[in-house]
């Protein structure tokens, strides 16, 4: 089980991408909210995005356009690389709500070293 800790630093470091213009520039006029719900560790996040940039926010959005429920080690897995978005999706082990465009805005993420 992956801690509280490296759940928000990865999604700390996911925002912190976005100081790269190039990666900014892909999420040109995205001011949307994704939630992130890791049941296994009873933590929800919301990654806030808004005018190229993004924000770490702590706790439950009803509002959100997306959310994602998953495990806190198969989301470190996932953005390590060490396991397949798809085949997660695929297994039923990724819970998407909301647009799946959203959803597969995140790669950008997992693509970067």
């Amino acid at each position: 089980m992956a801690t509280i800790e490296e759940i928000k630093n990865t999604l700390h470091n996911w925002a912190k991408m976005l100081e790269n213009p190039e990666i900014a520039d892909e999420f040109e006029g995205y001011n949307k909210i994704m939630q992130f719900i890791f049941p296994d560790i009873n933590l929800n996040l919301q990654l806030v995005f808004k005018d190229k940039t993004a924000k770490v926010v702590d706790g439950f959005n009803d509002k959100a356009e997306m959310s994602l429920k998953v495990n806190s080690d198969l989301f470190i897995g996932i953005s390590t690389g060490d396991i397949d978005p798809m085949e997660a999706f695929m297994n039923g082990e990724l819970k998407p709500k909301g647009d799946l465009a959203d959803l597969e805005k995140l790669e950008i993420f997992m693509d970067i070293d």
